[in-house]
């Protein structure tokens, strides 16, 4: 799952030493860190446009270097290989999908409508950049296989669906008789399922697929029938959050 890479600007910003009094102000950066930024940033958006049009695979550290109009020197003194611009864009990707979890999910409206929302989202966002958003997310999910842990994206997203749903169970539009925990899970892993299917099958189709997974994960957090509304059996003592 991944938010547009086309619209990411490098955000690395030259470190800044701590001031050393009250009311210092920051040090600007000189002219020499500017330079080194412009360049950075220059080697990091034409990478991104080369991967874009012919995916990550097929483009060269020579190819990055004659587009951003550096010496391969130039392009080694900021990034080891075209992996690390990829790592870097991948920390940007993750950075936004943070913000799209933020933006769809404190939405009004009901945990079942949001997890729909959710789902258009990211299939819009991923298809409108194909070949990069794929290369994005094998990285992502590469960094969880390394680590031996969960993939960093998903496991920042499981505290905001967490809270939503544990917000729906108060509000009885959640079934309560399962924690909002597990359902967190149930709810990432059915579409990170349904992405992953996308990153390996070449027609697979994200967009009808996403839709059919949020419609029918809707359907399995609705409250269960004969549940009483209005809140007025509490949430089972062996599925409360602390």
């Amino acid at each position: 799952m991944v938010s547009d890479p086309s619209t990411l600007t490098p955000s690395h910003e030259p470190a800044q030493p701590p001031p050393s009094g009250q009311g210092d102000a920051p040090r600007k950066p000189g002219r020499r860190e500017r330079r080194s930024q412009e360049l950075r940033d220059r080697i990091y958006l034409a990478a991104q446009a080369l991967f874009l049009e012919y995916g990550f695979a097929a483009t060269t550290v020579n190819q990055i270097a004659d587009a951003a109009d550096v010496a391969q020197a130039t392009f080694f003194n900021h990034f080891q290989s075209k992996t690390a611009i990829l790592g870097a864009m991948t920390e940007e990707v993750f950075a936004q999908l943070e913000s799209l979890m933020s933006e769809v999910l404190s939405q009004p409206g009901t945990p079942q409508e949001r997890i729909r929302r959710f789902a258009r989202r990211v299939a819009d966002e991923t298809l409108a950049v194909r070949g990069l958003a794929k290369d994005v997310l094998l990285e992502l999910h590469q960094i969880g296989v390394q680590s031996g842990d969960v993939a960093p994206h998903l496991a920042g997203m499981r505290e905001p669906f967490e809270r939503m749903l544990r917000e729906g169970q108060r509000q009885r539009t959640v079934r309560d008789d399962l924690s909002a925990e597990f359902l967190a899970e149930f709810v990432i892993g059915a579409l990170n399922t349904t992405v992953m299917n996308w990153l390996i099958q070449t027609h697979y189709p994200l967009a009808v697929r996403l839709d059919q997974a949020a419609s029918l994960l809707a359907e399995a957090i609705e409250p269960r029938p004969g549940d009483p509304p209005g809140g007025s059996s509490p949430i089972p003592e062996s599925h409360r959050e602390s």
